[in-house]
């Protein structure tokens, strides 16, 4: 009784954790991927990225169920829930992306070192490693809290900055958090990212 009782306050707290990078010590300081950044205009930038390997879990659904049933799904993968069984250490950016006709996607990025063809097998089917290619993108950061209105308002301002500009991109439009759910809203460094082509 006591654990279906829990399961909406979990669900929420998961929800956060989602887009936080999942819990890390107060003094750790989680990997990101290396990018060299193009151009900076106020809250927007052009950067270069190198190839990325990432696990994926998509699901249909709300956001807040989506992102939360994907980070534990993920979550339970880098801890060690694979076919060799090998744990991983937890990075940052926690992604999100509307794959719209799919479902919500949650992407973890997997550690430096690690090769699509490599890394440890998920014992869920559901979840896929795969490799994103070298790739430019646009990005607008921001502080505060994370959520699907959030999100697309981010994502219109990303596209009307771009569309200004004349600068196509793919619509890949993908929501990353850097911080931890207690981290104060004016604190956190979220951004929203586009492929360009």
């Amino acid at each position: 009784m006591m654990r279906w009782m829990l399961r909406p306050v979990a669900a929420v707290m998961l929800a956060a954790l989602a887009l936080a990078g999942g819990p890390e010590r107060a003094d750790a300081k989680p990997e990101r991927p290396e990018f060299v950044v193009v151009s900076t205009e106020d809250k927007f930038e052009i950067r270069d990225y190198a190839t990325l390997v990432v696990a994926q879990f998509t699901m249909r659904g709300s956001y807040k169920r989506s992102v939360s049933q994907g980070y534990m799904r993920l979550e339970e993968y880098f801890l060690g829930k694979n076919t060799v069984p090998e744990a991983m250490k937890m990075t940052v950016p926690t992604m999100v992306r509307d794959d719209l006709a799919s479902g919500w996607t949650t992407i973890f990025v997997l550690p430096r070192g690690y090769r699509a063809e490599t890394a440890p097998r998920p014992v869920d089917r559901r979840i896929r490693v795969v490799e994103f290619p070298p790739r430019r993108v646009a990005v607008i950061e921001f502080p505060g809290k994370l959520n699907e209105l959030v999100m697309r308002e981010q994502i219109a301002r990303l596209d009307a900055w771009l569309a200004a500009k004349g600068i196509a991109h793919r619509g890949d439009f993908t929501l990353a958090g850097y911080d931890p759910p207690w981290t104060p809203a004016a604190w956190r460094d979220n951004e929203v990212l586009v492929t360009l082509k």
